[in-house]
């Protein structure tokens, strides 16, 4: 695959794709989140105008309950039960006139338009004001009474009447506002039901019937969110899939019209909506022709299950139509992006493409044994003249790579003759061993004969086991650094005993004191531990001094060497600090390896810090050597106070 290509396709990859699919991403859980939100905000209008409608109803309730307790209506009482004894009481006109009067001037006060009857035991109206209108008892019966409106024969309807529960508001429909043939549908609102008792006997009831003005007002001034339209359904369980339309926005249908037929919803919005809301009271709908449906449903009938759905109908381009022009919008962007990122690429590749074929050749001339190849470095582009710079410099350096690889090659000879030098070290270490062994043994013998002897004064025998330990002392010096060949060339393992830190520091002190003073070096002990250490105290002992000595002849006359030991946790910190000159960075990765050593010739064996590295490794503890940010260098060995006995292995050691 060419350049060109190779570029035009990461960069596609990597930049267009991406950012274009992260940007449709984005605009689809924006959609996502926004729709959310207007679900919440829909459900919560619909259930504010729910609440409203509720509370009207609820005001109707509670106005026919009071005008059924209201003493106009009280005092009529003995009239209805006259009737229904088939009495006629000689001032049943001044009542009735008073309870029109009444019922008249409650419907000035109030707004809306409603009507309000009472109606005999037998379901017949004998008092009838309709928006402040008093129906005058015109029409005779057959018992003789005048009743308001037309007699009614209907005997289901006088036992619903009967049955319904005293001083309670109920709904049901009243046959007098459909008596008229032509107007089948006159109100969609149930009529409020209060029956009335005298002496426990059902002898009439009051009677509310509302046209719905005030439900059309609430509707019509409610808030349509979204673009929405608002739409009231009525679900009668007795018909299942049918819904009549008691309140529609867009085809202008109200509470308050007056219906020669009953407007019916489509049968298969009504089928969806039907089994909706029985699943679930509140909810969203998308029908075929992308248009949200948002409904509420709850009873208004206490006495009832007829059902009511308040639905809120919005365009889907209400709510996706923005996020669509952006998605348009974000596709157009990047198809520009596409045609510019071509252009580019071609520019781009021919800028590129020109050096690196230059340096292919030279590559391929070099490669053929042309070591006097060399490239421009002004080239515009950053990483080509890295290249040609790195090329130039791989020729250049081609003879010193092979110098130190000659050099290496040196080294590694040089190491294995190192390496058999420690061997024979070791082996002198064993010869060397067996005499010091030999005086320590004869020495312990004189001392015991100096002792015994009875034939030496007190002063002459004091000198002797004095000079007698003096030979001791060296003797085991002597040992101790046989040892370290020894155990330089054997690696051994430490003999694990607790021991006291304060004394073993002193005797470490000790054993280094005579350098330091020749020297001229002060040193410092700042001792914060006092407890005890577990492991091998000689081999430490051994570590700890050859950090001293290194620090002793590494500071100038009149210098410090500090010793610092303190404990974090369950670790043991031994710091050594000196005030020389400190180690080269080129000194400091070898300091370990053995033999190596920065001091002049004839000054150090190379082996101290490669056997106390040793040392510290085999008790589970780690050595540290750094340059101080000033001067000098600072040596920490870390050891675990609780060592492991596991390791320690059964070493034969001179019994000092």
């Amino acid at each position: 695959m060419r350049l060109r290509t190779n570029i035009f396709v990461w960069v596609f990859l990597a930049t267009i794709v991406p950012l274009t699919a992260l940007s449709l991403g984005a605009t689809y859980y924006s959609e996502h989140a926004y729709q959310r939100e207007v679900d919440r905000a829909v459900f919560r209008s619909l259930d504010n105008i729910t609440a409203t409608l509720t509370r009207q109803q609820e005001a109707n309730r509670h106005l026919i309950l009071g005008i059924s307790r209201a003493p106009a209506v009280q005092a009529y009482l003995p009239v209805l039960a006259a009737m229904q004894r088939g009495e006629l009481l000689t001032n049943i006109g001044v009542h009735q006139r008073r309870v029109n009067h009444y019922f008249e001037g409650f419907q000035t006060i109030l707004p809306g338009a409603f009507i309000l009857r009472i109606l005999d035991s037998q379901g017949n109206t004998v008092v009838k004001v309709s928006q402040t209108h008093i129906s005058p008892a015109i029409y005779e019966s057959l018992s003789g009474l005048r009743y308001a409106e037309q007699e009614i024969n209907d005997s289901h309807f006088v036992q619903a009447l009967s049955r319904l529960p005293a001083d309670e508001v109920s709904t049901m429909v009243v046959p007098q506002n459909h008596a008229s043939s032509d107007l089948v549908y006159s109100y969609l609102l149930q009529d409020c039901v209060v029956p009335l008792y005298r002496d426990g006997m059902f002898i009439g009831a009051v009677v509310l019937t509302t046209t719905g003005e005030e439900l059309d007002r609430i509707l019509n001034h409610a808030t349509r969110l979204y673009g929405g339209s608002l739409m009231l359904l009525e679900l009668d369980p007795d018909k299942s899939a049918q819904a009549l339309v008691l309140y529609d926005a867009t085809d202008k249908h109200l509470f308050a019209q007056l219906r020669r037929s009953p407007v019916m919803l489509q049968q298969s919005y009504a089928r969806l909506l039907t089994e909706e809301a029985d699943a679930k009271p509140d909810g969203r709908l998308i029908t075929t022709n992308d248009t949200y449906l948002y409904y509420h449903s709850w009873l208004p009938y206490p006495n009832q299950f007829t059902s009511w759905l308040l639905v809120s109908r919005i365009e889907d381009d209400q709510i996706s139509a923005p996020f669509t022009r952006i998605r348009i919008s974000i596709l157009l962007i990047a198809t520009t992006a596409l045609f510019i990122t071509l252009l580019l690429t071609d520019l781009g590749a021919r800028r590129i493409a020109r050096p690196l074929t230059g340096l292919a050749r030279r590559f391929k001339a070099f490669a053929d044994g042309d070591r006097q190849q060399h490239v421009t470095t002004d080239q515009p582009i950053e990483e080509v003249r890295a290249l040609a710079k790195a090329f130039n410099y791989l020729s250049e350096t081609l003879q010193v790579a092979e110098t130190e690889r000659d050099r290496a090659q040196h080294m590694v000879l040089q190491s294995n003759k190192l390496a058999s030098i420690g061997q024979m070290a070791a082996g002198i270490g064993h010869e060397i061993n067996n005499p010091l062994n030999n005086i320590l043994s004869y020495s312990k013998l004189i001392a015991r004969g100096v002792k015994a002897s009875t034939r030496l004064d007190a002063e002459l025998r004091e000198q002797l086991l004095n000079d007698l330990q003096a030979l001791r002392d060296e003797a085991l010096r002597a040992s101790d650094i046989v040892k370290g060949i020894l155990n330089f060339a054997r690696q051994v393992p430490p003999a694990y005993s607790h021991f006291a830190i304060p004394p073993w520091l002193d005797d470490t002190l000790k054993l280094v004191q005579q350098s330091a003073k020749s020297r001229h070096i002060r040193l410092d002990l700042h001792n914060q531990y006092h407890g005890n250490l577990e492991g091998d105290r000689s081999q430490l002992q051994q570590a700890l001094v050859n950090l001293l000595l290194n620090a002793i002849q590494a500071s100038p006359a009149d210098g410090t060497v500090q010793l610092h030991v303190h404990v974090e946790g369950e670790r043991l910190i031994i710091t050594v600090m000196d005030e020389g000159t400190g180690i080269s960075e080129a000194a400091l990765d070898n300091i370990y390896d053995p033999f190596f050593t920065t001091k002049s010739e004839g000054e150090g064996s190379g082996l101290g810090l490669s056997i106390s590295l040793g040392i510290v490794e085999r008790h589970n503890g780690t050595l540290d050597i750094r340059n101080n940010p000033l001067r000098g260098v600072t040596a920490t060995m870390i050891l675990p106070i609780h060592g492991s006995t596991d390791e320690s292995a059964g070493q034969t050691e001179i019994d000092p």
